[in-house]
């Protein structure tokens, strides 16, 4: 497409520095992503700063669309006065087809699983699929790229939801931030889930209120009025809030009742949908949460039409996704070593104790990231001294936080526990404690590939560094 024919699609009331012409393919509001091929959103109304046009200058933006006029601008400036219209309109010329269906998965942990989970069953019955979420973003099974934020701008949505092929499912994750700056915009949403909620970024929404309310905006402001709510029924307090979308006119839907729910009987998994039981023999994912986000991710495909029995038939080829719960088997002690993106004290408690077997506690490894919820600490040193055996407390993300500090706020709550400031000793330390037929947590960075310190991003990668260890 070209500069000169964004006159004719949208509605353009000044041109300034117009002196040739050149092909785009995309727009973002994220200077980040801009590109040669990809003109550059900003709106005067948001929290963009002047840096970001200079950064999208920099990136070779071939032009921006904008609310304000910029003297300092040298390259092509299109003036709109109804930005976010303006941008959907151009959204629509671009990606013509939207995906047959839509589902946003939000919830303080299990949305990756969840999406994760979701994916495999529609690409195992071979329907086309896009996710995005914290891995990035997947287009049948296959990774295209990484993303930088849990959930990109609403004109990354309308790219990343985009398949080439008729009738995708396209899934993604809604983190609460998103949510706060709303970010997801006008994406048309079928299917709005949640998971669970408890405690998480607090020092962005500064209360737990503010933390909910957030998370609630996915199904009051963005979920279509034909669309279904799945809300997990064991989440407390929450029926204020069904109340309230229920009078909205949306359908709600439950995963965790008699309806969906799965009941682990014998060594076996009974899986009760609607009023059939189905006895499932073998099945990768063994934990109660795993279980609830699994119930989570078949019930998204019921709303969507998936017939029932070949929904069973996938089951025991669903994996969980990389960093969450990454089993590694240490043949050695007859042990296991586990990678896990627990960060939460909601995640750390639940993971713990499904891994606590015969009452014997897993050994954990872990530590609480820097400029983030101070107030996790306390909980997360008071969790990890009740339900763990062993305890090495060490760095995780400290960014510009003393590190010694964020150790000490863990330690007070856990005076038994080892501190070990770097985390790959802390690692080596910790396997080499294992003693026969026991169970190491490595937790907080996942899937994570590097570590921030202060204004550095060092290699690191938990799952590798095990490997090596043990090797």
């Amino acid at each position: 497409m070209l500069l000169s024919n964004l006159s004719k699609l949208i509605d353009v009331k000044k041109i300034y520095c117009f002196k040739y012409d050149k092909h785009f393919s995309s727009i973002t509001s994220n200077s980040k992503l801009v590109n040669k091929k990809t003109i550059f959103i900003f709106d005067k109304n948001t929290k963009s700063k002047k840096i970001y046009i200079e950064e999208a200058i920099k990136n070779k933006s071939p032009a921006i669309i904008s609310n304000k006029y910029f003297k300092f601008i040298n390259i092509p400036q299109f003036i709109v006065s109804d930005i976010n219209l303006e941008t959907t309109v151009l959204l629509k010329n671009i990606y013509r087809k939207l995906p047959y269906k839509t589902v946003a998965v939000t919830g303080t942990n299990g949305k990756t699983s969840v999406v994760w989970y979701l994916s495999q069953i529609l690409s195992k019955l071979n329907y086309n699929t896009c996710t995005s979420g914290t891995l990035g973003f997947f287009r049948n099974g296959k990774k295209i790229n990484d993303t930088n934020l849990t959930t990109p701008a609403y004109e990354e949505l309308y790219k990343y939801g985009h398949h080439p092929k008729e009738r995708n499912f396209f899934i993604f994750e809604a983190s609460s931030h998103a949510l706060d700056q709303d970010r997801i915009g006008n994406y048309p949403i079928d299917i709005a889930a949640i998971t669970n909620i408890s405690q998480d970024h607090l020092d962005y929404h500064k209360n737990y209120f503010n933390y909910k309310k957030a998370k609630f905006k996915l199904f009051t402001n963005h979920l279509s009025q034909r669309g279904y709510a799945v809300i997990n029924a064991r989440i407390k307090n929450i029926s204020n809030f069904v109340k309230k979308i229920t009078k909205m006119g949306i359908k709600t839907k439950f995963f965790g009742k008699k309806n969906i729910c799965f009941e682990v009987k014998n060594g076996y998994y009974n899986l009760y949908l609607n009023k059939n039981r189905y006895k499932i023999k073998k099945l990768n994912l063994h934990t109660k949460f795993e279980l609830e986000n699994l119930e989570c991710a078949i019930l998204c495909c019921l709303l969507l039409k998936i017939n029932e029995k070949k929904i069973i038939n996938t089951l025991p080829y669903i994996r969980n996704p990389i960093g969450r719960l990454q089993t590694i088997n240490y043949y050695k002690k007859k042990s296991k070593i586990i990678i896990d993106y627990a960060h939460t004290p909601d995640a750390l408690k639940k993971i713990l104790k499904s891994l606590t077997l015969n009452k014997k506690k897993p050994n954990l490894v872990f530590g609480c990231g820097g400029n983030r919820d101070k107030h996790k600490r306390k909980q997360m040193g008071i969790i990890a001294n009740n339900y763990a055996a062993k305890v090495y407390i060490t760095d995780d993300n400290p960014r510009y936080e003393n590190p010694l500090l964020i150790r000490k706020n863990i330690l007070k709550y856990c005076p038994n526990a080892y501190e070990i400031p770097d985390r790959k000793k802390a690692i080596i330390k910790a396997i080499q404690d294992i003693k026969k037929n026991e169970i190491l947590i490595v937790a907080g960075k996942g899937h994570e590939k590097i570590q921030i310190i202060k204004n550095k991003e060092l290699k690191f990668d938990d799952f590798q560094i095990v490997k090596k260890i043990i090797e």
